[in-house]
């Protein structure tokens, strides 16, 4: 590569060499250390490569060898200014070009980030704007140090981060903590234990507080299950003073969830004609540009579009991006649902409801699925029988108990 470049900036030529003693003018070269290469013999004539400067040095080797040259084409940057130095619009041009992508590479054109997971892109992109870090801004305002305490302050579940600039790239590495900062304080606050929904209660495990219910009874939502008021009483079973403590209990409960759903009647349709249009998408800076036929009127198309951001190097990217659009034209018509689509649309709605019940820890016992169908409406119906924990935590009302009548006898003869 680097020879390649040698030759080019000096400036090198394509020789034919005919005469009585080839050989020896090949070797006369290599003694006197003239470069030559792709030396190819042709039958009655050589062929090969040699730079301007050796030209200039073997007039005295061609005379004693009795050879003779001649130039078949010549090649490098000397010749080619030579031969465009009156094309003054297209050095300017040439020059242009490259200032202008000198002029690209003093900013930022591309942000990536590289070990988030707990935090998205999009999440992690706002954050770099509030901080003034934003596409198309000089790379010599980046202050990377700064940046990199930014994100440890306002990320605490970020451990390290690393950030630099990489040609016209900002590369932010980050690493997350997956264990807890800090150990959350333990809640202390006196509460009692409702009953989130109805059902008929199948397990109940008590730790603190007093239970209101007992397994096998029916509960309805708000009712107090655990009680978090503990009544003090003497000998006499008479209440003397009242503790609150915070309820603690794992409660189960046979709960039932029921979901109606309308259907449509009919189906749309879209159907490919097989029609194609292809066209290309640029866009540069703000400025976009679409070439592509215009579809004609009273037709449907669909497009799709593959995007590329333009880049010279593998962190030399520029703000151009590329596109190759794609439009196929349809025709779309409805017809009614057949017992087998209805059938697949029913059992799609049940299980993504199924889904959002586990995800919430429900486990499901029993799950019923009917399709009511008639000539003006169609309906799903899905039932569950489910068991899931019912208890959530109320922060107990707290009322100042009257002092006991004795006391205040006592009071009275002091």
């Amino acid at each position: 590569m680097l020879a390649w470049l040698n030759h080019y900036l000096f400036g090198y030529l394509s020789i034919e060499m005919t005469g009585f003693s080839p050989e020896r003018f090949l070797n006369m070269c290599s003694v006197h250390e003239i470069e030559l290469w792709k030396v190819i013999n042709c039958g009655h004539s050589y062929q090969l490569f040699m730079t301007v400067q050796g030209f200039r040095k073997v007039k005295p080797l061609v005379r004693k060898s009795k050879v003779r040259l001649r130039i078949l084409k010549k090649f490098g940057l000397p010749f080619f200014l030579h031969r465009n130095k009156k094309r003054k619009l297209y050095a300017a041009g040439f020059i242009s070009f490259f200032l202008i992508l000198y002029s690209l590479s003093l900013f930022i054109w591309d942000i990536e980030f590289d070990g988030n997971r707990m935090y998205t892109y999009d999440t992690l992109i706002k954050f770099c704007e509030s901080e003034e870090i934003r596409y198309g801004m000089r790379k010599s305002n980046i202050d990377c140090d700064v940046l990199e305490e930014a994100f440890r302050t306002k990320f605490p579940e970020i451990t390290w981060v690393s950030a630099r600039v990489s040609g016209t790239r900002l590369l932010v590495k980050i690493k997350e903590n997956e264990v807890l900062s800090e150990i959350p304080a333990k809640d202390e606050t006196p509460c009692d234990i409702i009953a989130e929904k109805d059902g008929v209660i199948t397990s109940m495990i008590v730790r603190s507080g007093v239970p209101m219910v007992a397994i096998g009874d029916t509960i309805t939502q708000g009712q107090v299950l655990i009680s978090g008021t503990l009544p003090i009483t003497d000998d006499s079973e008479t209440v003397i003073n009242t503790h609150f403590v915070r309820s603690d209990a794992d409660i189960t409960a046979r709960t039932e969830y029921h979901f109606t759903r309308q259907m449509p009647l009919f189906k749309k349709v879209d159907v490919e004609t097989g029609k194609v249009r292809n066209g290309y998408y640029m866009k540069a800076f703000r400025f976009s540009f679409l070439l592509i036929r215009p579809k004609p009127e009273g037709t449907s198309w669909k497009r799709t579009m593959e995007e590329e951001q333009l880049h010279l190097f593998q962190n030399f990217y520029l703000p151009i991006y590329f596109g190759k659009i794609t439009g196929k034209e349809y025709i779309s018509y409805e017809r009614p649902y057949t017992e087998e689509e209805k059938k697949l649309l029913s059992e799609d709605m049940n299980e993504r409801h199924k889904k959002n019940l586990i995800e919430k820890g429900v486990q499901i016992l029993e799950n019923h699925v009917k399709i009511l169908d008639n000539e003006s409406l169609c309906q799903v119906a899905i039932d569950f029988v489910a068991e899931e924990p019912v208890g959530r935590r109320e922060a107990v009302k707290m009322q100042r108990s009257e002092e006991p009548e004795e006391t205040n006898h006592s009071n009275e003869r002091n």
